[in-house]
């Protein structure tokens, strides 16, 4: 009974789905938009029950656990670093308050600087550093393998000439202006064609990968009609 309610819903959710290819037809057109509402809400209140059980319950159980001294709890840091955070979701509750919307800004502002520094550092030393060091580790004789030289030596023109693309130095004119140099114009035009080579694998992969559910949830419907 529970496998056939659930196979009931996925059609329904399906079709509604589905229904975006109608356009903005009356009534049906809003079966879209029910759908992204119920998929929007099912995920945040996933990850409210989540993060509740998961960190939030354990640690309130634990601190009104009479056996339970501070000192198990963790070092100083992690209790400010838990207090500081439930500070900022209170905080964030303030939010339909206009008086106190800056309060909440300002924890969306924290939020995002922090979240910025730390993708930037994940990428740099998790993605750009190793790359970087890969592109230099060359092959040590001419007798080796030619495609891995080949390979190596496109990861690092492609490495450098990406990175040199987002530079936007320019040499002064006598007029008082600026162009760039004709090497770095060179760079650039370089650094492009490996940027839009990146950018048209990673869409096609992802319209690979559209493509794949969508030809599921098709099978799905004629499973499910039949």
């Amino acid at each position: 009974m529970a496998e056939n309610t659930i196979a009931l819903v996925s059609f329904a959710l399906t079709l509604m789905v589905f229904s975006y290819l109608l356009g903005d037809v009356p009534l049906i057109g809003s079966l879209y938009r029910i759908a992204v509402y119920i998929f929007v809400g099912m995920t945040a209140a996933f990850t409210l029950v989540v993060s509740y059980e998961g960190v939030i319950l354990p640690y309130l159980q634990d601190i009104q656990n009479p056996a339970t001294s501070w000192t198990t709890l963790g070092n100083r840091a992690d209790i400010y670093i838990f207090f500081t955070a439930l500070l900022f979701a209170l905080l964030l509750l303030l939010k339909p308050i206009r008086s106190l919307t800056w309060l909440t800004n300002s924890v969306f502002a924290v939020v995002i600087v922090v979240g910025a520094a730390v993708g930037a550092t994940g990428a740099m030393t998790g993605t750009l550093f190793p790359l970087l060091q890969a592109t230099v580790a060359l092959p040590e004789g001419l007798s080796a393998d030619f495609g891995a030289l080949a390979d190596t030596l496109i990861v690092f023109v492609g490495t450098v000439t990406g990175l040199y693309y987002f530079h936007y130095q320019l040499r002064a004119r006598a007029d008082g202006g600026g162009e760039p140099s004709r090497v770095g114009r060179g760079f650039r035009h370089v650094g492009k064609v490996f940027l839009v080579t990146a950018l048209g694998a990673i869409y096609a992969s992802t319209m690979l990968t559209c493509l794949t559910i969508l030809t599921e949830r098709i099978g799905f419907l004629f499973q499910f009609g039949v």
